[in-house]
């Protein structure tokens, strides 16, 4: 089940997941970073997020293959698509974990400014849905 205020960001690119970790801090959250898909894995079964911040491209093992995995795993969490790639990109992604019975919720199109994310993270705390950019 689930951990309310609970997020794990998954992103290859480590200062964009310290940039959220900050932010979600300072308004309530507790966040786990990690870099790999590996990484990810072991940490959401320790952590059981209630938000995933899920980054689509990926050396080694890339988000689509953890949607995979999250949908094998039936998770429930909220999950945001990060991507600095095209809109397109994004919104396929989305329709994939859709489609894979994914709680996808929207996307963080990097780079993610700090308004955008503390708007997503107060929705987060209201219990709203918030597309930052889809």
């Amino acid at each position: 089940m689930p951990q309310a205020n609970r997020i794990l960001v998954v992103d290859d690119h480590r200062e964009f997941g310290d940039f959220v970790q900050r932010v979600a801090a300072k308004a309530g959250f507790e966040v786990s970073v990690a870099t790999s898909g590996a990484e990810f894995k072991d940490v959401y079964h320790a952590v059981q997020p209630s938000i995933v911040c899920l980054d689509i491209v990926m050396p080694t093992e890339d988000g689509i293959e953890l949607m995979n995995w999250l949908a094998a795993e039936r998770s429930r969490a909220a999950i945001y698509i990060i991507t600095g790639h095209s809109p397109s990109f994004a919104r396929a992604a989305v329709a994939i974990g859709r489609s894979r019975g994914l709680n996808i919720v929207g996307v963080l199109q990097k780079p993610v400014s700090l308004d955008a994310l503390r708007n997503i993270l107060k929705a987060a705390r209201d219990g709203t849905d918030m597309v930052a950019a889809d």
